[in-house]
């Protein structure tokens, strides 16, 4: 008979497959370049990125989702659902996925809207995969 504890080890890491599967969903779409999912703390549970500097990037998108959501909080806007900050190069964009945040930069002009909705679809999934741990 099978331990308890190799049967959860075997769960998550086939849940930690699927996410990352979500995640390079994402990175297939045209202008998506980075897909990153973080906890609240800044801690980084999994990604595709194309840098480096991993921990100091989940801390930085922990860190900047807190500030606006505390910024809408006190400007008595509602719920912070989805951030897109534009920069020079594309777009960074945040939506928060349960306890987690789903982080995806874009590069170039491309279709916000398209990005948008699939990481909608992909924080529903999260959701759902993360609510069976």
């Amino acid at each position: 008979m099978r331990s308890a504890v190799i049967e959860t080890f075997e769960y998550v890491k086939k849940g930690s497959q699927c996410v990352e599967t979500i995640l390079q969903r994402l990175t297939d779409l045209d202008n998506i370049y980075d897909a990153i999912l973080v906890g609240k703390d800044g801690l980084i549970v999994a990604g595709i990125l194309h840098s480096e500097d991993e921990e100091v990037i989940g801390a930085m998108s922990a860190a900047a989702f807190g500030s606006i959501t505390s910024y809408t909080t006190q400007v008595h806007s509602g719920e912070t659902r989805h951030v897109i900050i534009e920069t020079k190069n594309g777009t960074i964009q945040m939506q928060e996925a349960g306890d987690l945040i789903l982080v995806v930069t874009t590069q170039g002009t491309g279709n916000l809207g398209r990005v948008r909705l699939e990481m909608k679809k992909a924080c529903q999934q999260l959701e759902q995969l993360v609510a069976t741990y």
